[in-house]
């Protein structure tokens, strides 16, 4: 069994220890004093996407403190739906890069922003050096050269529905007064200063776990009226 009576754990509302373990469910208190009923199998899959989502942060802050030239980008794409919000697809839509782009180094840390949505999804690092390859292998992108360059990154956070993304008039930048003009097409690459980078993405983790936290609560009480079913059946 993952959890144990006294253990220390957390979900998306905050960190709480476990006070008495059921057969289904167990008796927690969270930090603010308050208490609850969780089920257990529910919040051991919350619990193992936080411990990996803390040791992905690590490893981050570890190559972002290595990388100490690093640059920092909004890069637009054309265009992004909820179908595509996912590791592969992200990848796919955002690593080819045209003749347009400035010298992009390893450590360089992205933002994508989708002119279509007018909203920003997802935050990555440049991990390695690029590969050259044949723009029709993404034609779908509309490249005007023969030849592309494509980027490995490391996606720190991205947005599974547009509904997570954060929306452009939602964000000022002290260093890009006139982004919001700037970034109007595909391919631009808007350069911002570290502390707005760092701002925009501090805020695309903190809405994608707002939507969680409801999801995971809309999931309990959901558990709660199946075991309210059940018993009524019973009867």
């Amino acid at each position: 069994m993952l959890f144990e009576i006294n253990g220390n754990y957390a979900n998306r509302k905050g960190k709480y220890t476990v006070l008495g373990i059921g057969r289904e469910k167990m008796q927690v208190r969270y930090e603010d004093g308050t208490e609850a009923e969780l089920k257990m199998s529910v919040q051991e899959r919350i619990w193992e996407n936080i411990k990996a989502e803390i040791e992905a942060e690590t490893a981050s802050r570890a190559r972002r403190r290595s990388a100490t030239n690093a640059q920092h980008f909004i890069k637009s794409i054309a265009s992004i739906g909820d179908a595509e919000l996912n590791p592969v697809s992200i990848r796919t839509l955002v690593t080819p890069t045209s003749s347009r782009a400035p010298e992009i180094k390893i450590g360089d840390r992205f933002i994508y922003y989708a002119c279509d949505a007018r909203s920003f999804f997802a935050v990555a690092t440049i991990t390695g050096d690029p590969r050259e390859a044949k723009s029709k292998e993404y034609a779908e992108l509309q490249f005007n050269e023969e030849l592309i360059k494509v980027y490995p990154i490391d996606i720190d956070a991205y947005a599974i529905s547009l509904a997570q993304a954060v929306w452009l008039d939602s964000v000022e930048l002290e260093s890009q007064p006139k982004f919001r003009d700037l970034l109007n097409e595909k391919e631009v690459y808007l350069r911002i200063s570290e502390d707005d980078f760092e701002l925009m993405a501090e805020l695309l983790t903190e809405f994608v776990e707002e939507i969680e936290l409801e999801d995971e609560e809309e999931e309990e009480e959901d558990d709660d009226d199946n075991d309210i079913d059940e018993d009524l059946d019973e009867m």
